[in-house]
């Protein structure tokens, strides 16, 4: 009878180890213009002709949203550096690893792969246990890659007068010290 009971409890902690854990994504693909595109740990895929950056604007709908921001592309300093590549994916390259630096407290965030004459667009599945890295995968050399988000960032990057204006309160303190001091 104790092994049934231990059987039983084991196969009950078993499954709410299970059903606890967060969610794994699968491997998200579609092509376009020829191409297959493909990204681990997204939500959903949008694949199209064109080219991204040339496209994706405050006024294109991705995923039934407009107000898309790019925030960095792996071969240029092109967008605002909100949520930026720690491992990009290599231009010229088929498949490899990416990450990026922070989710930046939004909930809507692109990845997109550039190969021949189209796009694959993924938005990013935050419910994974690590949704900021992942694998990548395209059968054609890629162009780039490049993230967009939508929505208003919570974690902001302190802009330099902010930064000077910080430095020059602590200098102020530093001397109102040294002459109280002396």
């Amino acid at each position: 009878m104790t092994a049934a009971i231990r059987l039983m409890a084991a196969s009950s902690l078993a499954w709410l180890l299970i059903a606890g854990s967060p969610a794994q994504a699968a491997l998200m693909a579609c092509s376009a213009s020829g191409t297959s595109y493909s990204l681990s740990d997204a939500a959903a895929k949008a694949c199209t002709t064109g080219n991204d950056t040339n496209q994706i604007d405050a006024n294109y709908s991705l995923f039934g949203m407009t107000g898309w921001v790019l925030s960095d592309k792996n071969d240029g300093p092109d967008g605002d550096g909100v949520i930026e590549f720690l491992t990009a994916p290599v231009n010229g390259s088929k498949s490899g690893n990416w990450a990026i630096d922070t989710l930046a407290g939004l909930s809507n965030i692109v990845i997109t792969l550039k190969a021949g004459n189209g796009f694959g667009a993924f938005l990013l599945d935050l419910s994974v246990n690590d949704p900021l890295s992942g694998r990548w995968a395209t059968d054609k050399n890629l162009s780039h890659a490049s993230i967009y988000y939508n929505g208003q960032p919570t974690t902001k990057v302190p802009e330099p007068s902010t930064l000077a204006l910080v430095g020059l309160g602590l200098l102020g303190l530093g001397m109102a010290r040294r002459r109280a001091h002396k």
